[in-house]
């Protein structure tokens, strides 16, 4: 995590992706309590719009990389406290990224 080694700069990303996950979550309560309440017309007409598809991916990538950042974290606090291996669980985590990333794409796309 070269790229972040600045802690304001952390900080900043963590709030951004935060954010964008309250807008996903707005948007999905937004389509249960509209007019027609939860259906699978009203989800179907969501999620096939390609604008929010882009912003899902965007959502599921800032998600990722939020994993990524946590995981590094953790690594950096807790990993010779513990005895493990320092970079074993960002190594864990990017993996584990990568293929959610991947899934995510599939099903969206």
């Amino acid at each position: 995590m070269g790229i972040m080694t600045n802690g304001v700069k952390q900080w900043i990303f963590q709030r951004f992706a935060n954010a964008s996950f309250v807008v996903f979550g707005i948007c999905l309560i937004y389509v249960f309590m509209a007019d027609n309440g939860l259906s699978y017309n009203s989800l179907t007409a969501l999620f096939t719009s390609f604008g929010f598809k882009l912003y899902l991916l965007l959502t599921l990538l800032l998600a990722s990389l939020n994993g990524v950042l946590a995981a590094w974290q953790i690594d950096g606090d807790y990993a010779k406290k513990f005895g493990i291996p320092t970079l074993m669980i960002t190594m864990v985590a990017i993996i584990v990224s990568i293929f959610y990333l991947i899934y995510g794409f599939e099903i969206i796309f």
